[in-house]
């Protein structure tokens, strides 16, 4: 009865039987990565960041790095060979398909992904998706175990007609390294046929307080970062009003200030103008009435005393010594007003 029924359904296979997959089956497998009823599949040699577009080398010993947020494909170190000749050749004619899920490790560690299976049939390395979650980054070393792959013999009624690869649409056999979606997509597309939101602005940190574990948390701390950056805010807006008053009150006062010295210095200037004019025309009045009394009084009295000299002599003296006489009080009136005229010696 239990045999029957234990030919009825599929069966997963346990620890000693995965073992014996290795090599054939699970190419570059190891012994190491066998569970209980689960093989764990290794981080291979390349990765697709889905936010830049690059693919990136993992060499062996590095570390594949992800950012909070980031999408990223790799590939699996092992690979896979479940066609139907090589499992006959291992005593299992119906076939084997696979179930990819998640270690506990990585889910605890903020990766999310979703469970995913492989086809009876299938040959190539596996794909797989990775997201990081969490609000830090993670690091992962090429050749770290991040999946478990649980194999499942089908029974003679559930093997099918046709095995993965046989198909034209089996885009993904033999794959090697990351291969991309397969989805077509047209280009050209009408607006008519697409079916959008509504541009309804959708508040970014109200979702991630609604999103679960981590992102509740981020939204918190944003929430409370807001409502600090709002009273810093504030405290700049009164702070930047002060400083414009003080400007305009400093600008007032010094412009005030500025016209009321320079209304002093003018009206001192003028002051001092009008101070040093008359000054200077008191001075050159009195000294030129000075200097012309006395030019005049030298003058006339040189002129009187020469006349007097003259008179005297035109009468007792002959007209030859007249000559001599007048020519003499010439020379003397030269020679007393240049003298009297002349500037005085510093």
């Amino acid at each position: 009865m239990y045999d029957r029924l234990r030919l009825a359904v599929a069966t997963i296979l346990p620890d000693r039987e995965i073992k014996a997959l290795i090599g054939k089956v699970i190419v570059n497998g190891s012994e190491e990565c066998v569970r209980v009823n689960s093989y764990e599949v290794r981080l291979g040699h390349k990765a697709h960041f889905d936010s830049t577009g690059e693919e990136m080398d993992i060499p062996d010993g590095h570390f594949l790095e992800i950012e909070p947020g980031d999408f990223v494909s790799v590939e699996s170190f092992e690979k896979l060979d479940l066609r139907l000749a090589t499992l006959e050749s291992i005593g299992k004619p119906s076939g084997v398909f696979a179930w990819i899920t998640p270690t506990t490790t990585m889910m605890r560690e903020g990766f999310l992904f979703a469970s995913t299976k492989v086809d009876a049939g299938y040959r190539g390395t596996l794909n797989w998706g990775i997201r990081n979650s969490s609000i830090k980054p993670i690091r992962l070393k090429q050749g770290e175990r991040l999946f478990k792959l649980t194999l499942i013999e089908l029974n003679p009624d559930e093997k099918p007609e046709k095995f993965y690869g046989e198909h034209k649409e089996d885009h993904y056999q033999d794959t090697s390294g990351i291969r991309e979606s397969a989805r077509m997509i047209p280009v050209d597309l009408s607006d008519r046929l697409l079916v959008r939101r509504t541009q309804r602005k959708i508040d970014p940190i109200k979702q991630l307080t609604q999103a679960g574990h981590p992102f509740n948390h981020i939204g918190t701390e944003l929430i409370e970062l807001q409502g600090k950056f709002e009273v810093v805010s504030k405290d700049v807006a009164l702070l930047r009003n002060g400083l414009d008053n003080l400007q305009k009150v400093i600008e007032s006062k010094i412009d005030k200030e500025a016209g009321s010295l320079a209304k002093t210095i003018t009206d001192l200037g003028e002051k001092i103008d009008k101070k040093i004019g008359g000054v200077f025309a008191e001075q050159f009045g009195l000294y030129f009435d000075q200097r012309m009394q006395r030019v005049y009084g030298v003058f006339f009295g040189v002129v009187t005393t020469a006349v007097g000299i003259y008179k005297l002599v035109a009468q007792s003296a002959p007209p030859n010594i007249q000559g001599y006489v007048l020519l003499a009080i010439g020379v003397l009136l030269v020679v007393a007003t240049v003298l009297l005229t002349r500037s005085p010696r510093k």
